[in-house]
């Protein structure tokens, strides 16, 4: 029996089609998910509570005060509430200058440290319980919000959804590095709101994220999450999912995005994205199983040349049909998120970013990255 002919002939094509079948249906189920991006038409007032903690932020926290005070929601409808983590610096000192002049904004300082929620569990507990509003806004201390934030993603809170997605764009910096963490982030923004989009949310970031007070409380509130060491958010928004407590939906109105500082030196974009990409092998097993197998079919469709050369014009042909669906889920996104200046990099990122994604993964499961001090 002729095997070399049976493998050339029949198991090779196979090989190839099914790994291409998979990674274009994601490709176009990413499409499909980025044009689903709705704003909705209601009009909704609830009352809502900004919670933000905060740890050492004297030298970030100022920006992100003032643009609380440009929110343009009803004053007797939102408190904002500011927890400080066992901050070092001056960082006490500003949020009460500020809580002064507002009598809707709350200061709470943490006493003592909880032996049992690590990073910043703690603090959201704490504010998330003291809370009045039926709606829970979160972001960091290092952001800027914009002054529709409350206003438009609340409209999103129709009566069967209990969260809110939304994006957080990188404030603009010089340099390849910055260029690199934009695309990353842009990416992840992707990852967040198409598969969401088609109900099956698997990501969201805090420093953009909203739900019910209620069902917060309903799936066990950061004590559920008190095994995990980072990714809050994800591990919140998969809680959510899985207890099936409402629906879950993403804000791409560009009044509600949220602008963050990125790290500033390499050794803090080192370990922030080593926390980022620590919560991928700690996710359900289907989000990992999915992420994966993506990866998988990735790398086969690059590599398979090396194995089967003889189908190098039907793999050129594929590689050609797969830059085009990347290029133009990149470039919807792009549009969507306020981001068209990062289409130009894309060949450049087809490069470069699969060996980003595959070193920050691997590094990221052994739990090697250091919180800010």
């Amino acid at each position: 029996m002729d095997f070399a002919g049976i493998t050339e002939h029949i198991l090779f094509p196979w090989l190839f089609s099914i790994p291409v079948g998979i990674y274009f249906l994601v490709l176009l189920g990413v499409l499909v998910g980025l044009l689903r991006l709705r704003e909705p038409t209601q009009s909704f007032t609830p009352r809502i509570s900004v919670v933000i903690a905060a740890r050492n932020e004297a030298d970030r926290i100022q920006a992100c005060l003032n643009s609380l005070e440009q929110l343009d929601y009803p004053e007797d409808r939102y408190e904002i509430i500011l927890v400080d983590d066992h901050s070092t610096d001056a960082t006490p000192r500003l949020i009460q200058q500020y809580c002064t002049r507002h009598p809707n904004w709350k200061f709470i300082p943490l006493n003592q440290k909880s032996s049992e929620l690590r990073g910043k569990k703690h603090a959201l507990l704490t504010g998330i319980a003291a809370a009045r509003g039926e709606i829970i806004f979160t972001t960091d201390a290092d952001c800027v919000v914009p002054p529709g934030w409350l206003r438009h993603m609340s409209r999103y809170f129709e009566n069967d959804v209990t969260m809110v997605l939304g994006y957080s764009p990188l404030i603009e910096r010089p340099g390849v590095w910055h260029k690199l963490l934009a695309f990353d982030n842009l990416f992840s923004a992707i990852v967040a709101a198409a598969p969401t989009q088609l109900g099956h949310p698997i990501s969201s970031v805090g420093r953009n994220l909203a739900y019910r007070k209620d069902a917060y409380n309903d799936v066990g509130s950061f004590l559920a999450l008190k095994k995990f060491r980072s990714g809050d958010d994800v591990h919140l928004t998969e809680r959510f999912r899985f207890m099936k407590v409402g629906k879950i939906v993403f804000c791409a109105h560009p009044q509600t995005f949220v602008a963050t500082l990125p790290p500033a030196t390499l050794k803090e974009i080192f370990h922030a994205q080593l926390r980022k990409h620590s919560k991928i092998f700690k996710q359900t097993p289907s989000a990992i199983a999915f992420s994966l197998g993506v990866f998988l079919s990735y790398c086969w469709l690059t590599l398979f040349p090396l194995f089967a050369p003889q189908y190098l014009t039907l793999w050129l042909y594929t590689m050609g049909a797969k830059f085009l669906m990347e290029f133009v889920d990149l470039t919807v996104a792009a549009r969507i998120f306020r981001q068209t200046q990062l289409v130009k990099y894309f060949p450049l990122m087809q490069i470069i970013y699969p060996f980003y994604i595959f070193l920050f993964s691997f590094l990221g499961a052994f739990d090697i990255y250091r919180w800010k001090e």
